[in-house]
């Protein structure tokens, strides 16, 4: 569903519902933002109840909404046609199939699953809370002061994410004089928290307590410190929690009580709580920093040592017949190796070719192209069939995992004749390019399984003619996915138009053509995988 909101018949902006919740407020962190000090901070929220029923539940009692021209106070649905209204502030329900015109989506910071929001709707916060943002001041003294600079030398020589945690525990336990101290740490903005440890004052591991579960909304969806000083219905300890703020959104969540003592945390502690917060923050956002880096620095290594091995095993020079020319072009991806072709003349005179892509990452790359060129050259000196090829391939890679498929297509042409046989494993492009510029797709259209992705899979041979002055054409993934500075892909279509611009010229002309198209197309964009293009002419 899609939400237009309009000030006096004028549209301000849209936002698309998605599966999060979208808030509706005068709080600036709200989707819907409705900047009105007569509307409360969060007067109502929309969310998916089930099956696409979409609802509407009013958070803050302090302001009248109406559904339709009728005042509601409670939970209603909401329908495509249906409006709210909100002071001078009407919010459209509408299909949400139009492309919205601004980008009011909520970001990933903001997302919060519906659990938590039926959560925060449900739960109510106690008399007494004090509840502040980061952008609130905060007042501390010399020796907090003192004890935070402390804090933050002893969080500079931790390296790793359990290190501070460790440390930052201890740390909250003895400033406070808590009787449990738990962290929750993410390394994303959004989504669940990856990282959680607890610890009480006796040295005891601690789960989160119910009070900070239902407070969970507040810390990590609304960027809030809160202060219960007398606690909840659940739990009558004093308590202070608080987001883990970094410069993207919230990292993490922070949960300390006093236990069952007399022990009440004021404003003086929350302020405290919120500058400590704030060291640990910038820590940790410093230590996913170097975890980053070093993880980039790997894969570099990585990728340089795949390119090397895919180089070396890369034919150098393409054969050629007198009916027949073929053509390869190789662009290397920027963040990982993924491709291998080879072609061979063999004894029989026939040109034997493959091409191969795998969307397996790290070093094992590496080893599956080195494993189906080895595999492809045994086949030629074997005059082994294509897909008896792609059979014992499979036999070779399979052992169980999933992680390393490969996709590929071989064929072997007789160039006098242009008559032609060819399997298929996985997903290939693959054209025929006529020699009026009319395309044609190799193959049934039927899905066969990746090589390594199954034990015994089947694999059947194809017959194709390839006519005079028509040109086969083979790519990889990475020739579509390439994208220019503004993020658009450059798309199977738009590649297979270029090709067929140039019908009827050599092999080596419409790789030219094709290149220049491209790189201009991707000149400060990305390219993540290999490109790689084969073109076999027939003269």
């Amino acid at each position: 569903m899609r939400l237009v909101i309009l000030e006096k018949n004028t549209q301000l902006t849209e936002v698309v519902c998605l599966e999060e919740a979208v808030y509706i407020g005068s709080d600036e962190v709200c989707e819907v933002y409705l900047p009105d000090p007569r509307i409360a901070a969060q007067l109502g929220v929309i969310y998916a109840d089930a099956d696409d029923v979409w609802v509407f539940e009013q958070v803050s009692k302090a302001g009248q909404v109406q559904l339709n021209g009728a005042t509601i106070t409670d939970k209603v649905q909401i329908k495509v046609g249906d409006q709210l209204k909100i002071q001078d502030y009407i919010i459209r329900a509408e299909s949400e199939h139009k492309q919205p015109v601004a980008a009011a989506t909520p970001t990933p910071a903001k997302r919060t699953s519906l659990a938590r929001m039926a959560r925060f709707v449900q739960y109510r916060l106690p008399p007494g809370t004090v509840v502040k943002k980061p952008t609130d001041e905060v007042t501390v003294g010399p020796e907090q002061i003192t004890r935070v600079g402390r804090t933050n030398v002893s969080l500079g020589q931790c390296a790793t994410i359990e290190e501070l945690m460790e440390i930052g525990l201890k740390v909250l336990l003895e400033s406070f004089s808590a009787h449990r101290a738990w962290m929750g740490v993410r390394r994303l903005c959004y989504g669940p928290l990856e990282y959680v440890e607890g610890l009480l004052s006796t040295g005891q591991t601690a789960d989160l307590p119910e009070t900070g579960e239902n407070l969970k909304p507040r810390v990590l969806d609304r960027e809030q410190f809160a202060l219960l000083p007398y606690g909840d219905d659940s739990d009558h300890v004093s308590v202070l929690t608080g987001p883990l703020k970094g410069t993207e959104g919230t990292l993490g969540m922070v949960f300390i009580d006093a236990g069952e003592t007399d022990r009440r945390f004021d404003t003086h502690d929350l302020d405290f709580f919120i500058l400590l917060l704030n060291t640990l923050a910038a820590q940790l956002e410093a230590i996913f920093e170097q975890i980053a880096k070093n993880r980039e620095a790997m894969l570099e290594g990585e990728v340089t040592v795949a390119h090397a091995i895919q180089t070396r095993l890369t034919p150098r020079k393409l054969p050629q017949w007198e009916q027949l020319q073929f053509g390869a072009f190789r662009e290397m991806g920027r963040e990982r190796t993924s491709d291998i072709y080879d072609v061979v003349r063999l004894t029989n005179q026939m040109a034997l070719f493959m091409i191969a892509h795998t969307s397996a990452v790290g070093p094992i790359p590496s080893m599956l192209i080195a494993q189906a060129q080895a595999a492809f050259r045994v086949a030629a000196m074997h005059l082994d069939a294509p897909h008896t090829f792609l059979r014992s391939l499979n036999n070779l890679m399979y052992d169980g995992n999933q992680d390393h498929p490969l996709d590929c297509f071989v064929g072997v042409i007789e160039p006098p004749t242009g008559n032609m046989r060819f399997a298929q494993a996985g997903k290939m492009g693959a054209y025929v390019i006529s020699n009026r510029g009319e395309e044609r797709v190799l193959g049934t259209g039927e899905p066969t399984p990746s090589l390594a992705t199954m034990k015994d899979p089947e694999y059947n041979l194809y017959p194709e003619k390839l006519r005079k002055r028509e040109t086969l054409v083979f790519f990889t993934p990475g020739v579509v996915t390439a994208r220019n500075s503004k993020g658009e892909a450059f798309g199977e279509d738009r590649f297979v138009n270029i090709l067929c611009d140039g019908f009827g010229q050599q092999a080596s002309s419409m790789l030219r053509e094709m290149l220049s198209d491209l790189r201009q197309f991707t000149e400060a964009g990305t390219q993540p995988d290999d490109i790689t293009v084969i073109l076999a002419h027939r003269l």
